[in-house]
């Protein structure tokens, strides 16, 4: 029970950080470099108060409910009543600060003074924490914390998004957020507790939570001052440039640190067992965590670092390396302050804490002239000190406790914390997952995996060696190490189809080898067509024609395809988080953008060459994310694919997603009598590719649809040169198309004129009878309530209208080719062909059986 606590506890302290690294893009962007420093100016006063501000109250108001000395409602009430006086106090304190801080600026000193009001409110928050702690309820304790952050961060980024976001309304949601915390944690305290509580009937032991609070103070002064004093005082002492450095530092080192919070919240909580070291078994997990984090952040400082904050911090990664070192001290420290606390020794804790404070800051001026690197070997001391005297306090509070009960992980630990594992919900459902996948699936789900790492590894490699190249730059602008990395990935990629398929073999002789024939007939064409063109086709090129005889030979489960929409969502998430650490790098803005309309400071384009690219590759994933079974995961995925497609103003993309949605609504929504009807799964497929066909051949303004016109213009005239076979794949490489075209592309922007042109008309024949077959397969599962197949084949006609980058026969093509080899093999073993439109027979939903 106590690691699902501690568990649940570092998951809820960890959003947190998280709230804040995803508003601050959108705060940076909306209140620019000026407005972003006075709005810290005007919270972070607010914030370091509402932890001073309990006085210590926070940690006697824990330990009396953990000992039986204070029922939850009377803390409620002692919060409540406290809550006045020291907000009162840290308000004063507060209009005394702003006097100084903003010396020459009324104005903002008077909105100061406002945001001051929320003070008290942000102390009730703490000293809610700290009662609920004490009554272990841990769910408590993760609202209080959680939901406003939340809340803060809907709010601010609706209000970046909509409104004209002053520095003073900023500040006021960021502060009023936590009213959604007071109102959830009350509601906590309030309702009845556990039996326990009627021991603590009798009153409120006022003398006893004070002399605890008092004990308790210095040590909350000094965890303070360890934790942000440095930086305060740094600017004077080591210069602002350094100081830059540590705070970048800082903010990588101090991720870990939600472990040891978390722990302590386990800790200061009524033990779970009368047996110590069973009780003591959420430290001794926190420490190993603590460690294996801190040694991964400080292995993978050299490259994150100056990749997220750019090359000028490289200076920050020693630092970043020498505080991770501090932050494993810093877990054991505050662990065993939990213990001395919850155990009646607060003194001994304030001392330890007290101690460490001294040392940080006097080594901090000593070592001023080694700049940041001086100031993380002073925190680092200081955690030593702090650690020492805590050990030592431990050891003296007599038998009972000892440092490696509290830091060293015992056999049983490892094996408790596996047996957690296996036996929480969400993990025995993978796992369940794994242990019935056959060789056929599992080999599916690699091959989908490794062509998606082949179309975002290198780039994201290249972007970080030489910047965003420009769109549609020669390839022998990608670096050395980005060019390997894609061809190791492209190898793997061959050598587990290769491998897959010669399971297949081995397994005996498969159904359907004409419909194989009909799958591989597009690829082979256009692979027939480059060796009529002297264009050898080489081993990337081959690689998708042996994938889908793999997939064909080794046929997987039919759940697979949820992979494809996982590897989608994959991208969003990617792309957005690249866009808040390197928007240099994801966003493409000026006159890259054109005359797009941008979001958020540009178009999303993540690691893909071009907004459009990642766009499209969105579209042609989110059918998949409807065979997601779990409504929350299912909603969660489609909200992060939906906002990054909003984000990446690919028009094409947009209105794909913008069908899929409709045409699923319809399916679901339709009346009874027209569900699973032809006319209705099928409409939306021959509409969608009638116009792919149509709209080239009609159009001759050669403005027309945003200068595709003059491309599908020249290319057709081209392709009436070699009408059977085309000009192969290497056509868009020919210097005297470059011309006709109006610069260089590497597409024909439409399916129809793109297959034309590549492989001819025998390739855009067998494209089409490949679409046919998959159109077929895909009736029965949408009968059967899985109509991603369908919606696959909506979104693909849609993005094939004006893209067509998306059917290249590299890797960069697998979102449309194995997606449809896979609906081919995976439908019923005979094309539904239902009479009259009405619903196919159950024998006829049937897939092929699981390998």
């Amino acid at each position: 029970m106590s690691t699902r606590k501690m568990a649940s506890a570092t998951l809820a302290n960890l959003l947190i950080p998280l709230s804040g690294l995803l508003t601050s893009p959108f705060l940076s962007r909306e209140l620019g470099p000026e407005g972003r420093g006075l709005y810290a100016a005007l919270t972070l006063p607010i914030i370091v108060c509402g932890w001073l501000g309990t006085a210590g109250l926070q940690d006697a108001l824990a330990y009396h409910l953990r000992e039986g000395r204070l029922s939850r409602r009377a803390a409620a009430t002692v919060s409540l009543v406290a809550a006045v006086p020291l907000g009162l106090v840290g308000v004063a304190l507060l209009a005394v600060v702003g006097l100084f801080v903003f010396a020459d600026d009324r104005g903002h000193h008077d909105q100061l003074l406002v945001l001051a009001l929320f003070a008290p409110a942000h102390i009730l928050a703490n000293l809610l924490i700290g009662a609920l702690t004490g009554a272990s309820d841990i769910r408590g304790v993760n609202l209080v914390k959680v939901v406003p952050a939340l809340v803060r961060t809907v709010l601010v980024v609706i209000a970046c998004l909509a409104f004209d976001l002053s520095v003073f309304w900023a500040g006021l949601l960021f502060l009023a957020s936590v009213l959604a915390g007071l109102a959830l944690g009350l509601a906590r305290l309030l309702r009845a507790g556990p039996p326990a509580d009627s021991r603590a009937d009798q009153g409120v032991p006022v003398r006893s939570l004070l002399a605890y609070s008092l004990m308790c103070l210095p040590g909350v002064l000094a965890g303070i001052s360890t934790a942000r004093l440095d930086q305060i005082i740094g600017l004077p002492v080591i210069g602002a440039k350094e100081l830059g450095y540590y705070a970048v530092a800082v903010s990588v080192a101090e991720i870990p640190m939600v472990i040891g919070v978390a722990a302590r919240t386990v800790l200061m909580g009524r033990p779970s067992a009368a047996d110590r070291r069973l009780a003591a078994r959420p430290a001794r997990l926190a420490t190993l965590a603590s460690l294996v984090a801190c040694a991964a952040l400080a292995a993978a400082a050299p490259l994150a670092v100056p990749w997220v904050f750019g090359g000028a911090f490289a200076p920050a990664v020693l630092p970043t390396v020498i505080l991770c070192a501090a932050t494993v001290l810093y877990t054991s420290v505050v662990i065993m302050g939990a213990v001395l606390l919850a155990d009646g020794r607060p003194g001994r804790s304030s001392a330890a804490l007290v101690a460490g404070a001294v040392v940080g800051i006097v080594l901090l001026l000593v070592l001023a002239p080694l700049g940041a690197v001086g100031a993380a070997v002073a925190s680092l001391a200081g955690y030593g000190v702090s650690l020492a005297v805590a050990v030592w306090a431990v050891v003296r509070g007599g038998p009972g406790w000892t440092p490696r009960m509290l830091t060293v992980p015992y056999a049983d630990d490892i094996a408790a914390a596996w047996d957690w594992m296996r036996r929480n919900p969400a993990v025995a459902r993978v796992t369940a997952l794994a242990r019935g996948t056959g060789v056929g699936t599992a080999g599916a789900v690699v091959l989908l995996s490794l062509a998606w790492l082949r179309t975002v590894v290198p780039s994201l490699v290249e972007m970080s060696i030489s910047g965003r190249p420009a769109f549609n730059a020669p390839d022998d602008a990608v670096p050395g190490v980005a060019d390997v990395l894609g061809d190791a990935i492209s190898l793997a990629f061959v050598a587990v189809a290769a491998a897959l398929a010669a399971v297949g073999v081995l397994r005996g002789r498969p159904d359907r080898w004409p419909w194989l024939m009909v799958v591989l007939g597009p690829l082979a064409a256009i692979t027939v067509a480059g060796l009529v063109n002297q264009q050898p086709p080489g081993l990337v090129t081959l690689a998708l024609l042996l994938a889908a005889t793999a997939l064909w030979l080794c046929p997987p489960d039919p759940r697979v395809l949820i992979a494809i929409g996982a590897l989608g969502t994959a991208s969003a998430v990617v792309s957005i988080l690249m866009a808040v650490l390197r928007p240099d790098l994801a966003l493409i803005s000026g006159e890259a953008a054109g005359d797009k309309s941008v979001l958020l400071g540009g178009l999303l384009a993540g690691p893909f060459l071009h907004s459009n690219v990642l766009g499209i590759g969105l579209a042609l994933s989110l059918p998949f994310v409807f065979g997601v079974r779990s409504r929350l995961v299912r909603g969660g995925m489609l909200l992060v694919v939906l906002l990054a497609v909003a984000w990446t103003g690919a028009r094409t993309a947009q209105l794909a997603v913008a069908a899929v949605l409709l045409v699923h609504l319809l399916i679901r929504y339709a009346p009874r009598r027209w569900r699973g009807s032809t006319w209705l799964l099928s409409a939306p497929v021959a509409g969608g590719f009638a116009l792919v066909v149509v709209v080239p051949l009609l159009t001759r303004d050669p403005e027309g649809f945003t200068e595709r016109g003059r491309i599908w213009q020249a290319l057709l005239d081209r392709w009436a040169d070699r009408p059977l076979l085309g000009w192969g794949p290497g056509v868009f490489d020919r210097p005297e198309l470059t011309d006709a075209l109006g610069g260089r592309f590497t597409h024909g922007h439409n399916v129809s004129v793109h297959l034309l042109v590549v492989g001819g008309l025998l390739a855009a024949v067998l494209f089409a009878g490949l679409v046919v077959l998959a159109w077929r397969q895909s009736l029965a599962p949408a009968r059967a309530g899985q109509p991603a197949p369908v919606l696959f084949l909506v979104a693909l006609a849609l993005v094939s209208l004006l893209e067509a980058s998306h059917v290249s026969t590299t890797l960069t093509g697998y979102l449309t080719w194995l997606p449809l080899v896979l609906i081919v093999r995976l439908g019923p073993s005979r094309p539904a062909a239902p009479v009259g439109g009405g619903p196919a027979e159950p024998t006829q939903n049937r897939v092929v059986s699981r390998t």
